[in-house]
């Protein structure tokens, strides 16, 4: 099998479930031409390695702030997903194109095909969206905040050769504020590329659409209370399962193999 692509995932303690999905989605495709391997992006171990050191308070509901730029936001990930060139290039010792993706995605086709698309003319590729969210909470009564280019980072391709990411340093990611990240302001108009709209499917606000290659589940997925029902809530919840069953399996081998009581 060749070496497999990293693939980032932002990672919250509160939606581990929705992790293992996403995670188990993206592997159920790899094969012997191509593979990927998920890495979780976990704030405190970026925390602990030196590359994250943003600081961020929770209120007494739950709600996050962040205190570089004083703005609510709603995952551990919102902003360690831009830590990306950093870690990938300095830690992980990678090159070439990589990918980051929220955890609350379903994929349903091989994500090699989303990578067939990547042109090394641009520094990023994502789904340009073009919407402007009209409800003020989501989720479990997070902030809904509205910008421009309102969740193009919740799916990232992501060029770590291009000269522009180098702007995506220690300095930038600690201390920009929230919504220059966001709107991928390091970047000129040009440099950004477009993928179909299927591989960044968000139900509701999404032209609907019967057969997406990958679901984000971005309003609220159904491990959220109140979201049980939204679309493709079924598909998701059968590999859940299948997710469990494999790191259930896993894990018994491991005790066989070590004699473990």
């Amino acid at each position: 099998m060749k070496h497999p692509i990293n693939v980032y995932i932002g990672y919250d303690a509160r939606e581990h479930s929705a992790y293992e999905v996403c995670r188990h989605s993206l592997l159920k495709f790899n094969n012997e031409d191509f593979s990927v391997k998920p890495i979780p992006l976990k704030h405190q171990d970026l925390r602990d390695s030196g590359l994250f050191e943003r600081r961020w308070v929770i209120d007494e509901d739950g709600q996050y702030w962040d205190e570089e730029d004083g703005k609510g936001f709603s995952t551990e990930f919102s902003h360690t997903r831009f830590c990306v060139q950093e870690y990938a290039t300095k830690v992980k010792k990678q090159s070439g194109w990589t990918m980051f993706v929220d955890c609350d995605f379903l994929f349903r086709k091989p994500v090699r095909n989303l990578f067939n698309l990547v042109d090394d003319k641009y520094a990023m590729m994502c789904v340009k969206f073009n919407w402007t969210p009209t409800n003020s909470v989501k989720m479990d009564n997070k902030i809904q905040s509205s910008y421009p280019r309102k969740l193009w980072s919740s799916l990232m391709l992501w060029n770590l050769d291009h000269p522009s990411n180098e702007k995506m340093d220690w300095i930038r990611l600690n201390n920009a504020e929230g919504i220059h990240l966001h709107t991928l302001s390091w970047l000129k108009d040009e440099e950004i590329g477009e993928i179909p709209p299927t591989w960044n499917y968000v139900p509701k606000v999404s032209k609907e659409e019967s057969d997406p290659a990958a679901v984000h589940f971005s309003e609220g997925g159904p491990w959220f209370k109140n979201y049980e029902d939204v679309d493709f809530a079924d598909e998701w919840c059968k590999e859940e399962m299948k997710a469990m069953n494999e790191r259930c399996t896993s894990l018994r081998v491991t005790i066989e193999r070590h004699n473990l009581p």
